[in-house]
């Protein structure tokens, strides 16, 4: 794994987090552990082959462990842990251009919607044309997108 896809998955990660209810504040460590990983020279293999995870700005025990368990595996226990409050289909809605983690959130926890297949049906079915925060550019957006990715 490269520096620039596991700080992809710490950016993942803290999407998923916030979408399934976890503390913003602290899921936001994850994007900022991924600046300082995309900006290191060094690979980030090589240092955890080293021991020296804990010389990236922010890490400490529990994210050296789930940055060990992304690069010996692809995912993380983090992530594990909170599984049963959002599938993992919820990313989905952050590829959308202009939707944030919170708007997924916003979309998940009180629509229901979680992927871009439940969008569509939701849109069609019209349970977003009054939703707030989400004006007719927003949705038209949604929209078209979903229809091009499904």
């Amino acid at each position: 794994m490269t520096n620039a896809e596991l700080a992809q998955e710490l950016r993942d990660l803290r999407d998923f987090l916030i979408i399934a209810g976890y503390e913003e504040s602290h899921a936001t460590r994850y994007t900022l552990i991924a600046r300082s990983i995309e900006k290191m020279p060094e690979s980030i293999s090589m240092l955890k082959d080293e021991g020296r995870l804990d010389e990236i700005p922010g890490v400490g025990k529990l994210i050296k462990l789930y940055i060990r368990e992304y690069l010996e595996t692809g995912t993380c226990s983090k992530r594990a842990e909170w599984a049963s409050e959002a599938p993992d289909s919820v990313l989905e809605l952050v590829r959308i251009p202009g939707v944030g983690a919170k708007t997924a959130r916003f979309l998940f926890q009180n629509y229901g919607v979680h992927s871009l297949e439940s969008l569509k049906v939701a849109i069609e079915e019209g349970k977003l044309k009054d939703a707030p925060g989400i004006g007719p550019k927003t949705l038209a957006t949604m929209k078209d997108f979903a229809e091009n990715h499904t």
